[in-house]
């Protein structure tokens, strides 16, 4: 059985109709993973414009008035570049959630980003990016596992609460491990996921330790990672030993690239080395401009291989109820 094993100790709505089986679905997932391969290597370019952003709060007015600038746009990114890491990460989702963000072109985009403290950049994804409490999302997910690439990824509906920890993940027909389905629950069982595999073995389901060997078939990571606050603990993980060993937090490469039309903003972290000082070689996050979570998640390793690409879709933030991460839901295919 899958499932998610080891976890870095330092270290998102779906529609009730799934996709259907078949050529359609085939072709679909196909598409998904050209769009998941383009999240690696599209790049957009650069355009001019001169809305500005609108400053912050009169509080930074005042700390900011003797700035010497010569017109609007610059005295607002000096404004910008005046605020503390927090404000800074929190004028970022404002922005982002307002759509204010999105209308300015990608040179002021870049322009923004460049007056951003490195410090910002691990505040937004620690209390930014993330809803708090619960979720649910559709992943697209593939993973380098045991040395080997999977030939098509991963497409999940995932239901997730992050304290207590609690998931429910099911494989849509479209992608690998099809009807595969887990849950688990830190408040009923720590040590233990309980699922089923796809396929004809679907109607066996059971226990299996957390953190042991059937739990890594799958995946080098923990059912516990499956939230997009695992992004947010990549981050702060990496950025403490970028700090430790004298380098700054800020992104190594920030750039606006095209997917599919899709104009998306790439924050890439290049660390010296892999793990353990870090989660990996090369990572880079994707955002949309419109919402302040992730649009997707890409690793590689020291030989440039990639390591997971990861496309999060229909993130909806939730409150969920006790009957969410029951087996005995009706919802649900356990036996």
């Amino acid at each position: 059985m899958m499932l998610y094993g080891s976890r870095i100790s330092h270290h998102p709505a779906c529609r009730s109709n799934l996709p259907a089986a078949g050529s359609q679905a085939t072709v679909r997932t196909l598409l998904r993973a050209l769009a998941l391969t383009c999240l690696i290597v599209s790049s957009g370019a650069l355009a001019q414009s001169t809305s500005p952003i609108t400053p912050a709060s009169s509080g930074t007015l005042a700390r900011c008035a003797g700035t010497a600038t010569s017109d609007a746009v610059s005295a607002d990114f000096n404004q910008f570049r005046c605020l503390t890491a927090d404000e800074q990460a929190r004028l970022l989702r404002t922005r982002i959630e307002n759509h204010t963000l999105s209308s300015l072109t990608d040179e002021q985009i870049l322009s923004v980003m460049d007056v951003m403290k490195p410090e910002a950049f691990v505040e937004y994804a620690r209390s930014e990016m993330v809803p708090d409490g619960g979720c649910e999302y559709r992943m697209f997910r593939q993973e380098r596992v045991f040395g080997r690439w999977p030939d098509r990824p991963d497409h999940m509906v995932v239901r997730y609460q992050d304290n207590p920890r609690k998931v429910y993940a099911k494989w849509l027909p479209d992608g690998d491990h099809a009807g595969q389905e887990l849950l688990y629950d830190e408040t009923s069982d720590r040590d233990s996921i309980f699922g089923h595999l796809g396929g004809s073995l679907h109607f066996v389901s059971g226990k299996i330790a957390l953190d042991g060997p059937l739990a890594h078939t799958q995946s080098r990571h923990s059912v516990r990672d499956l939230g997009l606050q695992f992004i947010a603990r990549i981050v702060e993980h990496d950025a403490r030993s970028f700090r430790e060993e004298g380098l700054t937090e800020r992104p190594t490469r920030i750039e606006l690239v095209n997917v599919h039309g899709t104009r998306l903003l790439a924050w890439t972290w290049t660390a010296p080395s892999g793990p353990p000082a870090h989660y990996a070689q090369r990572v880079r996050l994707l955002f949309d401009l419109q919402h302040p979570w992730p649009r997707g998640e890409a690793a590689w390793d020291e030989r440039g291989r990639p390591l997971e690409l990861i496309q999060f879709e229909e993130v909806v933030p939730r409150h969920w109820s006790e009957t969410t991460f029951d087996r005995h839901n009706p919802e649900y295919g356990f036996r």
